[in-house]
């Protein structure tokens, strides 16, 4: 483990190509960053100030547990607790609703001043910066991560994706590609909102996502010098460019079957 410094890892975020201006995706893990004094709150402040006040910052702030509860896989729980979860969770809330399994980086930044996050109930973004409104203000219900989404957004202004010591499985701006492939399993999910000041459960539209391929396709990616790989503090990290990424890994998924 190495000493990652502010001033460490900003050096590291410009030398890999991060600049000044860029609509950037992070997706983090501060444990493999090294000893980061400052934690979280260094991690956040090194990206904005790379990306500068012309840039916007953007993150996942995923609250996965706002799902319906007879499909929770990862633990499943009894039958019998299923209607009790339903009737007792709280709705969706942009300012109040954690984040799930997402990182202490993730969750500080959803509270960061200036900081908007997205209207998904269980699939949101947070965004900092000139393209935040653009990136986050709508974000549909249905097809979560379809190019109406903050994720098709990102690609439409041409963002970066960075992996900042996250997992490769954990890129979910591959998500996207799915809705611009054939023959997709359609689904129904649902989630609870707040509307007309009461609790509901909506249904909506989206289709079977995996995440099983996503190490394949970076590697992919690495291999045609699309995505580039790099070391910020300690953290083995990711550079990919948004438009590009989706045009290779389309080519990719239809030429494999993936």
């Amino acid at each position: 483990m190495e000493l990652a410094t502010k001033t460490k890892i900003v050096d590291d975020l410009m030398s890999a190509g991060i600049k000044k201006g860029d609509t950037l995706l992070a997706h983090t893990s501060l444990s493999k960053l090294g000893f980061v004094p400052g934690a979280a709150q260094t991690v956040i402040a090194s990206l904005l100030e790379v990306v500068g006040p012309g840039g916007t910052l953007m993150m996942p702030t995923y609250s996965g547990e706002l799902s319906d509860p007879a499909e929770w896989r990862h633990p499943p729980i009894p039958e019998s607790w299923v209607q009790p979860i339903i009737d007792e969770t709280p709705p969706y809330d942009p300012r109040l609703t954690p984040t799930r399994r997402m990182g202490v980086v993730a969750e500080l930044f959803r509270h960061y001043p200036g900081v908007i996050r997205s209207p998904h109930p269980q699939s949101s973004f947070a965004a900092i910066g000139p393209n935040a409104e653009g990136l986050v203000s709508q974000h549909p219900l249905n097809y979560r991560f379809g190019p109406e989404s903050p994720l098709g957004k990102l690609k439409d202004v041409g963002g970066k994706i960075l992996l900042l010591g996250a997992p490769l499985n954990t890129c979910s701006f591959l998500y996207l590609t799915q809705l611009y492939m054939e023959n997709n399993v359609e689904i129904i999910r649902k989630s609870p909102i707040r509307k007309d000041g009461k609790s509901v459960w909506v249904e909506y539209k989206d289709v079977v996502y995996s995440n099983k391929w996503f190490e394949e396709a970076i590697n992919y990616l690495l291999k045609i010098k699309v995505a580039e790989r790099t070391k910020i503090g300690s953290a083995d990290s990711y550079i990919l460019p948004a438009r590009e990424t989706i045009d290779a890994v389309l080519i990719w998924r239809r030429q494999t079957g993936v």
